[in-house]
């Protein structure tokens, strides 16, 4: 027999998404083995469900006259109600499957100003033809700030000039190693030259790389051989600083693979060898992925030699 249920003024469970989707689904049937049938569960935990729905409402939802099932006045009432928050928690879950499903589908890769894009460019253009399901989101952050992103999730993955603070959180994987080199454009006089000594740098007017993450090593170089550099331009802009170095208005410090890309002459130092390693880094977990899975054994098999030529 199916009893009134007891009014109370507390609710004694929380009205859960399923109960109320097992309702709407009575209320269209009309019929408690039609209603079980179709979400797959035994009648009695449906009539539960339903006692447990009207407990919460302080009222009876359904009448049972024989075989024959009826809204009461307060289930017409509620019946609209609850079909909009069934349809409103189907939106939601709509949106977090796309949310969700975009996550997957782009990875967001933080790449520091100072790390060529033609080289990093090439390598990701490759990765996608071979992934042509997932999407990439190229973002620019500093030496300064890209261990932050990382760490609370800014970022999926980072190309990075210099390695982060060890952390136990973030791995990293060392992708190559490249020259930095004395940078100028060809109309210069060191343009013909392969190599000079660090003392003659003072020589020349010089162009500072504010985000050059090998900027404090360069000017420490520099004084402990007491030398001076006539700095008469600087910028956070590796751009700007290409740029300046093509119109011959100065030299400048810079990976081997930035001036390849800009045309710029490359002289190495003579005394001093200043290489760099490029890194990518990962938080732990994120790994996890597969989408980052794929990318970061792409990474570390692509030819990287083969395309700083």
């Amino acid at each position: 027999m199916y009893n009134q249920p007891a009014r109370t003024s507390e609710v004694q469970e929380p009205m859960e998404l399923r109960r109320i989707r097992y309702f709407l689904t009575l209320a269209r049937t009309l019929n408690f083995s039609q209603a079980a049938r179709e979400l797959k569960i035994s009648q009695p935990a449906l009539s539960k469900a339903i006692q447990q729905l009207e407990t919460e409402f302080g009222g009876r939802l359904v009448r049972r006259e024989g075989r024959l099932t009826h809204l009461t006045r307060l289930g017409e009432r509620m019946h609209a109600s609850l079909q909009e928050v069934e349809d409103a928690a189907q939106r939601a879950e709509r949106l977090a499957s796309r949310i969700a499903k975009a996550e997957t589908a782009c990875i967001r890769i933080a790449i520091m100003c100072t790390i060529d894009p033609g080289m990093v460019g090439r390598c990701l253009a490759q990765f996608q033809q071979d992934n042509p399901a997932l999407a990439i989101e190229l973002l620019d952050f500093t030496a300064a700030t890209i261990q932050e992103a990382l760490l609370n999730g800014k970022v999926d993955v980072a190309i990075i000039g210099s390695p982060v603070e060890a952390v136990p959180r973030l791995r990293t994987y060392e992708l190559f190693q490249e020259n930095m080199v004395v940078s100028c454009g060809a109309q210069n006089r060191l343009a013909h030259r392969e190599s000079i000594p660090l003392k003659m740098m003072a020589e020349f007017p010089y162009i500072d790389r504010l985000r050059c993450e090998f900027r404090e090593m360069i000017l420490s170089t520099v004084d402990r051989n007491d030398l001076s550099l006539n700095v008469v331009a600087s910028s956070e802009r590796e751009d700007w600083i290409k740029s300046l170095l093509a119109q011959d208005h100065g030299i400048s410090i810079m990976p081997a693979s930035s001036a390849i890309s800009a045309n710029l002459k490359s002289v190495t130092l003579q005394d001093h060898d200043l290489l760099r390693s490029v890194y990518l880094t990962i938080p732990s977990g994120r790994e996890d992925h597969p989408s980052v899975q794929a990318l970061i054994k792409h990474a570390r098999t692509y030819n990287w030699s083969g395309a700083q030529d």
